[in-house]
């Protein structure tokens, strides 16, 4: 499995009109035994965190069966609070 597919797993199990950002995503690419390796695997020294969190976000709104609403904040892996991309599964 690739960390796009794991993405895409991840918002397969949303329902319709469910809204999220990067970091629920995120949360559970780290927490989840399911993809926590992958999610580990698919980091490069090349970038730092900020850098691999933001090709997540890329990689999320690339999605069909998700829409863009505008901006939302929440929080980092590290406790801060952050504002991102807010979306909407279809």
């Amino acid at each position: 499995m690739t960390l796009e597919e794991c993405i895409k797993e991840i918002i397969e199990n949303f329902k319709s009109g469910d809204y999220f950002d990067s970091h629920v995503i995120i949360n559970e690419l780290i927490t989840n035994k399911k993809y926590h390796i992958i999610y580990l695997q698919e980091y490069s020294p090349k970038c730092n965190i900020n850098q691999f969190h933001g090709i997540i976000a890329k990689s999320i709104g690339k999605i069909d069966s998700i829409i863009s609403i505008g901006r939302a904040k929440s929080h980092t892996i590290y406790g801060d609070i952050t504002e991102n991309e807010l979306w909407q599964k279809k």
